[in-house]
């Protein structure tokens, strides 16, 4: 894989077309989007001799590229409307005085033309704060309304409480903090708690959750963040500080055994073995450590992590005491959230959820671990990367928990899914291939290098799309290093530009194209890893030279395509856009649980 990635390329008038489009939104949230997503990527500091497995770095107050220092000189001297814009929103998000002050020197006598909020940053502020908390307690989204100029802008940090509470992603919406309490008060799907915070509390615990999510493995990888974390940034800077961090109960050890004895002589407790309570022990314990800190709160969540992860990695006991666990954690849940009040819903989908993993559970805890290991090397190997790297072991445990270590596909056995299990495995796979026919002729064949295919695509935009190509080819082979994703790249290209013609009208600039065909296909092949740098949507997107995330433009191009997106993961349902690689995959799963 390349050390720098590929060079953007270089299309003036299609940045300003963009920016102008940007700043024609009625809502401020696009344009301080792009800009913070410039800001950010223009100055992450790339250390070159550091390993290409590593955290994600901060870009918060100060710029630290000369590079983009000399971009913010030459966009003063230029003049443009367009750019005149972003400097004054960079003057705003960088926490530098001179910076400010040469800024807004160049900038202000001009900028009349430009929208009171570009121009009156300076008086942006806080309007309120609020949290909504999932009734269980294991994740919580934290929303703070400022305003600029009367517009409204809300940023949005969703946080993950599972033991650390850390920042999981961040975006910017238009929504007030009212709106968004009354549509969650109206819809009883959503089981939150409403929580109003002071300006000042919210600060706190933001930056805390940022802090924690800093030292997170894998780093948070979303469609915007750290993108966005430049807007952050400045946005918690308008707010007081001062405030308060949540103070969680902290459970003794007393308590957590008064706990366990009453769960004893519950009646969920009779008929079970005698190791129940050292079970019902370590699963509280777990549960306040590892979990959401409340014993008392389950759903499947919980109980998905100890059969899957917490048990089978950390207890080392006989295989009899493992296997009777999933007993005892379906008392201990059907206990804990009787005497706690909460919904009989979460209980019900808690014991499924133990059901769906026992099979699994039963295989790890009663075959020796050392099967599905993966050697650094080997893991190096699979990610393209050079083999005497240096890959942290907590990224290899977390590809073997996810079942992409070496042995992965040969240590799947069919013999321990249920027949039910094995259907839905095998659902999947038809909708990742596009039916069951296609499943069951689907062959390991490479994708062969080829030119671009203009067939089907309207002669009113063909010029355009083959301009297009020709840059998309180009940026792929640097990109991915791989010709079987460059040709997966350029067949999306014609997919995309047969079905929704009006996506390359004349005039649109090719760095978000790029970008947002990229996205397509790497996401059909799963080839974006967020613990490998290179392998990111943001370096991606950088590489491009887009100017905002690319899932927008994404979904817009494949508005006319049948495609399905769950959990962050893109199927178009077609072998002929899919790597040999992904098709081997694929196959090898089929194969496994053919009987």
């Amino acid at each position: 894989m390349p050390s720098q990635p590929p060079e953007p390329p270089i299309d003036k008038a299609g940045f300003l077309t963009e920016l102008s489009d940007l700043l024609a939104d009625p809502s401020p949230v696009p344009l301080l989007m792009a800009a913070s997503a410039m800001g950010y990527t223009a100055n992450a500091e790339e250390n070159e001799g550091s390993s290409p497995v590593s955290m994600p770095p901060k870009v918060e107050s100060e710029p630290v590229s000369e590079a983009f220092l000399a971009l913010t000189s030459a966009m003063m001297d230029s003049a443009a409307p367009e750019t005149d814009a972003l400097l004054l929103i960079w003057a705003a998000m960088f926490d530098d005085s001179l910076l400010r002050r040469r800024i807004h020197h160049a900038v202000d006598p001009r900028s009349a033309s430009l929208p009171d909020w570009v121009r009156n940053l300076d008086s942006a502020s806080p309007v309120a704060a609020i949290s909504l908390r999932h009734e269980l307690g294991h994740e919580e989204t934290l929303f703070v309304e400022f305003s600029l100029s009367g517009m409204p802008v809300t940023m949005a940090v969703a946080v993950t409480r599972l033991g650390i509470p850390y920042l999981e992603d961040c975006y910017p919406t238009e929504d007030t903090a009212e709106e968004i309490q009354r549509f969650t008060a109206d819809d009883p799907q959503m089981p939150t708690h409403q929580i109003t915070l002071t300006t000042a509390d919210a600060r706190a615990r933001i930056e805390e959750y940022v802090e924690h999510g800093d030292h997170m493995m894998p780093p948070t990888d979303t469609d915007t963040w750290p993108s966005v974390r430049l807007l952050l940034s400045w946005m918690l800077r308008l707010l007081p500080d001062g405030g308060d961090v949540e103070q969680p109960h902290e459970w003794t050890a007393e308590e957590v055994g008064a706990l366990v004895t009453d769960f004893l002589v519950s009646p969920w407790a009779q008929d079970i073995r005698s190791d129940a309570a050292m079970h019902a022990e370590r699963l509280f314990n777990f549960q306040l450590t590892h979990g959401s800190g409340e014993p008392l709160k389950w759903g499947a969540t919980a109980a998905l992590m100890m059969m899957g992860d917490l048990y089978p990695r950390k207890v080392l006991a006989d295989d009899e005491h493992m296997l009777s666990m999933p007993t005892v954690l379906a008392a201990v849940i059907q206990f804990a959230n009787e005497r706690s009040g909460t919904s009989p819903e979460f209980s019900r989908s808690a014991l499924e959820a133990i059901d769906d993993a026992l099979p699994e559970y039963q295989r790890r805890v009663t075959h020796d671990s050392s099967t599905s290991g993966s050697s650094a090397a080997g893991l190096a190997e699979v990610l393209g990367l050079p083999p005497d790297i240096e890959i942290p072991q907590e990224l290899i445990d977390q590809f073997d928990a996810m079942g992409l270590g070496l042995d992965s596909a040969e240590s799947f056995d069919p013999l321990a899914i249920s027949p039910e299990g094995a259907e839905l495995w095998r659902e999947e796979l038809r909708r990742r291939v596009g039916g069951e026919d296609n499943l069951a002729s689907l062959d390991e064949k490479p994708l062969p290098a080829e030119d671009f295919n203009t067939d089907g695509i309207s002669p009113k935009v063909l010029p355009q799309v083959q301009a297009l190509a020709a840059d998309l080819s180009a940026f792929a082979d640097a990109q991915f290093r791989d010709p079987e994703m460059t040709t997966a790249v350029l067949r999306t290209l014609n997919l995309t530009a047969q079905t929704n013609p009006g996506a390359f009208r004349r005039g649109f600039a090719h760095p978000p194209a790029i970008a947002a065909l990229c996205w397509i296909a790497g996401k059909n092949n799963r080839w974006y890893i967020a613990e490998v740098r290179q392998r990111t949507i943001q370096s991606m997107t950088l590489a491009a030279g887009a100017t905002t995330q690319p899932t927008a433009r994404a979904k817009s191009m494949l508005k006319n395509v049948s495609y399905t997106l769950q959990e962050q993961e893109l199927d178009l349902g077609d072998p002929a856009l899919l790597t040999s690689l992904e098709r081997g995959e694929i196959v090898a799963m089929r194969d496994a649980i053919a009987d």
